[in-house]
């Protein structure tokens, strides 16, 4: 948990600091809330069961509903455009392996109640500055719009009602391959010409400039004004590219989309997210557009511990305060309530044990310091401070402990 409150506090400060405030909402939901709104394998993969009063009953799959249902319901009390990040539980029911459970937290920050692209590089910039905060060297936010996938599979003369289901064959390009998604797609549309045509697309080349050129859509304007957005943000050209094999697979994305994966290792995606027109609508008569972004917090913290970039922290203990014998208790706790007072996290042995085992335990605990009272130090008015990484002790003042430690 050390490790764990390090990178979400990480996370949150970032957030904080574009000025997304917190909410929460339910982890149980009426199932009418969260059915029917990420397609036939969201479905799937929804806790969904009767409670004891009848009632229908699912657990959340991700918090981007919950956040429709939620500021459906409070927007006239709510600052526009409405910005928000949540840290919460959600639930699927899906094969556990590395990274992937089927309990874990989402952190998801959204801009809600604009079309403006400014707010979809925000949310770029918002993932660039996590990750990199968090001290990763190699990733990649690749972008791309619905728009623009929609008006390549009309120019490869694919039908409306066959958009959702080629979008979704094409999101696994990079983990399956193009056999596999051309094998997919023809069962949508056996036509070969088709899908061909639409590897070619999808698998364009270039510079992110080139390739909005080289499409020469009107759709592709919008990629254009977010990587304009995007520079101005601070964000490094190679930490961005337009990847038009990124579709991301749910409904309810209408514009810019994106995802961010680690280069090291290979493949793996820790956040994504993208422009939905009227997630609301579920909810309520009035239309919102919005943009956001989930961050996948086990895989972040997965990939860090593979990468060997978190803390080897076990405690959050600074010092441990010993206790030489019944006579010298007090003095003990009056040393442990002046470097609590001081700000330190200090705790205070409380068995009778003899200082060698009091020692062990701080090693075992992982405690870095600890501070020593016995009769002759409270003779001087002294403690001693000793270093158990590295087996230093000195005298000091209590008051000089504080100060060093503080």
């Amino acid at each position: 948990m050390i490790k764990r409150n390090f990178v979400m506090q990480k996370l949150i400060s970032i957030f904080k600091s574009f000025g997304f405030d917190q909410i929460e909402t339910p982890v149980i939901e009426y199932a009418s809330t969260i059915l029917g709104k990420y397609g036939e394998e969201g479905d799937k993969l929804t806790y969904a069961f009767t409670d004891h009063g009848n009632r229908q009953i699912a657990l959340p799959y991700d918090l981007t509903v919950p956040f429709a249902r939620y500021f459906a319901k409070n927007w006239q009390e709510l600052p526009i455009p409405f910005k928000r990040f949540q840290v919460n539980r959600v639930w699927r029911a899906d094969k556990p392996q590395k990274g992937r459970l089927r309990e874990f937290y989402q952190c998801d920050v959204d801009i809600i109640g604009t079309d403006s692209i400014l707010a979809d590089a925000e949310i770029a910039a918002v993932m660039y500055k996590v990750i990199n905060a968090l001290g990763f060297k190699k990733f990649i936010i690749r972008a791309n719009n619905r728009k623009v996938i929609n008006a390549i599979l009309d120019k490869c003369g694919y039908t409306e009602d066959q958009f959702i289901p080629v979008i979704r064959v094409v999101d696994k390009l990079d983990k399956i391959g193009k056999a596999e998604v051309k094998k997919e797609i023809l069962e949508v549309d056996s036509d070969e010409k088709k899908v061909d045509k639409l590897i070619e697309y999808i698998d364009m080349k270039g510079s992110n400039e080139e390739k909005v050129n080289k499409l020469g859509l009107k759709e592709a304007e919008e990629v254009r004004e977010f990587l304009e957005y995007c520079k101005d943000y601070n964000i490094p050209e190679e930490n961005l590219m337009f990847d038009l094999k990124i579709a991301r697979g749910l409904d309810y994305y209408t514009g810019m989309v994106f995802e961010l994966t680690v280069e090291e290792p290979k493949g793996g995606s820790l956040c994504g997210g993208g422009r939905y027109a009227n997630l609301c609508g579920f909810f309520c008569d009035k239309e919102f557009s919005g943009t956001g972004v989930s961050f996948g917090f086990e895989r972040i913290m997965v990939v860090m511990d593979e990468l060997g970039m978190l803390s080897g922290q076990t405690t959050n203990t600074d010092v441990l305060v010993t206790v030489f014998d019944r006579k010298t208790l007090g003095k003990s706790i009056e040393v442990f309530n002046k470097l609590q007072d001081g700000g330190i996290n200090a705790e205070l042995y409380i068995e009778e044990d003899k200082l060698g085992k009091q020692f062990k335990f701080a090693n075992k605990k992982g405690i870095d310091y600890v501070v020593v009272i016995g009769p002759e130090e409270i003779e001087k008015d002294v403690v001693v401070l000793k270093d158990m990484k590295s087996g230093d002790q000195k005298e000091m003042k209590v008051e000089a402990v504080v100060e060093e430690l503080g």
